[in-house]
């Protein structure tokens, strides 16, 4: 998995870590790899003087916003219905 490819990515629009996986044509196993590989590319961006920032995952059904990157169910109603959080680079 190359950094530059993940970097390429979530320049052209924000991305779900899933998204990412499916457009580089990974084993969809390696979604843990590409958030490690995510915090790779923000140290490289942050060089570059660009920033990787991350719309926050949200509960489908009751709105609540989580600090995790990846939640699996929310605290609030207990819902699975998660919207995933979405990675993509600053234009500054």
């Amino acid at each position: 998995m190359r950094l530059e490819a993940i970097i390429s990515l979530i320049e052209e629009k924000p991305r779900t870590a899933k998204e990412i996986v499916f457009a580089l044509d990974l084993d969809p196993k390696m979604e843990k790899e590409v958030y490690e590989m995510l915090k790779k590319a923000s140290k490289v961006l942050k060089r570059r003087g660009k920033k990787l920032l991350v719309s926050p995952a949200v509960c489908k059904k009751c709105g609540f916003e989580f600090e995790s990157i990846n939640p699996s169910r929310c605290p609030r109603c207990k819902s699975e219905w998660i919207e995933p959080a979405k990675f993509f680079v600053s234009k500054d």
